[in-house]
């Protein structure tokens, strides 16, 4: 007989503003992360401590729109509309759970995820974004963006990705698969968009400063082979800000990631 008390797991979409938060993932007591708030806010509408799963750590200073998490709670009677309304009374201003649907046990924020998709905004121009401080990384200069294009295909398919993981990355299994690499012109931003089925830490803006060496001409974008091929971090560009990153997605449905064709 199981005399394990019934549970639901909930799957929560989570946006925040992460400027002012040393990221996702739960730190030492006095840190203030996303995670942190969302344990304490959910904790105290369930009625118990709970553990939020989120689906990536994003680092100090990223952003999401569509982060995933996941808990599992004994409370089983609070609507998890009315949850999702208390929860985000007790949150910031600057962190909105987006929506809370009850999903299989088995299913993990994480470890059920198939791909993500992240987008990385520049405001190129000589006046600062003031309005946009702290969301968008800020280039002064210009940028030539077809040759960013260029160098953005080179990084489609599965490679070898050594060369754009920063030595705190202890993984051992470095190849991954991307999907999209697109740069397009927004105003006066670039956006770069990658989507991948994961990524290594501070990939994504390696990627992206990479490519602004490529835009700013002190690169061709044949660099991108050179830094895949060799694996070694010195081939590729420097690691861009956290400020203009944010999490767009998180994908479970191999059809969403599928290569275009």
């Amino acid at each position: 007989m199981n005399d394990s008390p019934a549970t639901r797991n909930v799957k929560l979409v989570v946006a925040y503003n992460g400027a002012a938060y040393h990221g996702w993932q739960r730190q030492a007591a006095g840190i203030d992360t996303v995670q942190f708030r969302l344990e304490q806010a959910a904790g105290q509408v369930l009625g118990h401590p709970v553990t939020v799963h989120g689906a990536g750590r994003t680092d100090a200073g990223v952003h999401a729109e569509g982060q995933v998490a996941n808990l599992h709670t004994t409370n089983l009677a609070v609507p998890l509309a009315g949850m999702r309304r208390a929860v985000n009374s007790r949150l910031p201003d600057d962190i909105a759970v987006r929506s809370a649907v009850q999903v299989d046990d088995g299913f993990h924020a994480s470890r059920s995820a198939v791909g993500k998709t992240y987008r990385y905004r520049i405001h190129v121009s000589p006046q600062r974004a003031v309005m946009r401080h702290r969301q968008v990384y800020h280039y002064w200069r210009t940028l030539d963006v077809e040759a960013m294009r260029s160098a953005a295909q080179r990084l489609i398919g599965t490679h070898d990705f050594a060369g754009f993981a920063t030595s705190a990355d202890d993984r051992d299994n470095t190849v991954r698969t991307i999907f999209r690499c697109e740069v397009a012109e927004a105003g006066p931003e670039v956006h770069v968009t990658v989507q991948g089925n994961a990524f290594l830490y501070n990939m994504v803006r390696i990627i992206v400063g990479t490519l602004i060496e490529v835009g700013r001409g002190r690169w061709a974008p044949g660099c991108i082979d050179r830094a895949l091929s060799s694996g070694n971090r010195a081939e590729a560009g420097p690691t861009a800000p956290p400020d203009g990153l944010t999490m767009v997605c998180v994908h479970y449905d191999r059809g969403e990631i599928a290569p275009r064709g």
